[in-house]
């Protein structure tokens, strides 16, 4: 993602709930509770219970969502769905598309 094109970046300590993103933001530590990612970088925080459209995810928790599409490059995997409603337990994250 080229640095012109970040229009947010999500702090640590923020907290937010069933908000949508867009692929001008990057996650730097915040905690997403119940939110849709479409796009963007998620480089650290926490993805609870949300969907994960598209994008990077290289860092931080992912914990009981569904990750729809984007690439798995790195974090914890704490239990989630792939695109396909299969469950993938603690540190069995999802295959590459």
């Amino acid at each position: 993602m080229k640095e012109d094109r970040i229009a947010l970046i999500l702090k640590p300590g923020a907290l937010y709930c069933q908000k949508t993103f867009g692929s001008n933001v990057v996650n730097q530590g915040a905690a997403l509770f119940q939110c849709e990612w479409n796009g963007g970088r998620f480089e650290c925080g926490l993805f609870m219970g949300g969907l994960f459209r598209s994008g990077q995810f290289v860092g931080g928790t992912f914990l009981g969502g569904v990750f729809w599409g984007g690439a798995w490059l790195g974090g914890m995997w704490e239990g989630g769905f792939d695109r396909y409603g299969i469950y993938h337990p603690r540190g069995d994250s999802p295959p590459p598309l």
